[in-house]
């Protein structure tokens, strides 16, 4: 899957990992502190999204926000979960909006649309397949509908990357 982007995310929306593809679609989120490494804080941090905010943000917002309250119904007092929305609600009268919203949703597949400066819009499938262990992570993997415009897209996106890979060896 090198030409498929794909990260592993634990059940409160941790990035546990991700291949160089994923890291061209959403930025390097290595260079964040390990701690700080969830999709809900770095949807909602504005210093993260610039350039790569995207066209339906709200509705991806929701997901996210119904995945973690389905997370949180399991263990409603696990400290990182309980940490993560209490730093959000602080920090965010967005987030305090729609979390408000008691949205619960465990979606596994759909769309999502990312914005990156150097190829445009992408809009891609978005599947996602639980990994062993209890309770355990997931695999999220994005890709294009084959011979379309996406498609074309995510190939320029990777044709790009490797080729600022081989300049900085």
């Amino acid at each position: 899957m090198l030409d498929t982007p794909a990260v592993v995310r634990g059940r409160h929306l941790d990035l546990l990992a991700w291949n160089v593809m994923a890291e061209a679609l959403l930025g390097s989120p290595g260079d964040r502190p390990r701690d700080r490494l969830y999709m809900l804080l770095l949807m909602f941090d504005d210093t993260l999204t610039g350039e790569r905010s995207c066209p339906d943000w709200e509705r991806q917002a929701l997901e996210y926000i119904g995945m973690m309250r389905a997370a949180v119904a399991t263990d409603p007092t696990h400290p990182r979960a309980t940490a993560i929305i209490g730093e959000l609600s602080v920090r965010s009268a967005e987030f305090r909006r729609l979390w408000a919203r008691h949205d619960v949703r465990t979606p596994v597949s759909g769309t999502k649309t990312f914005r990156v400066p150097e190829v445009g819009d992408l809009v891609l499938d978005r599947d996602t397949y639980p990994l062993p262990g209890s309770p355990g992570p997931f695999l999220l993997v994005f890709t294009a509908e084959p011979g379309g415009p996406d498609a074309d897209r995510l190939r320029l996106l990777a044709s790009l990357r490797a080729t600022r890979s081989l300049g900085t060896e």
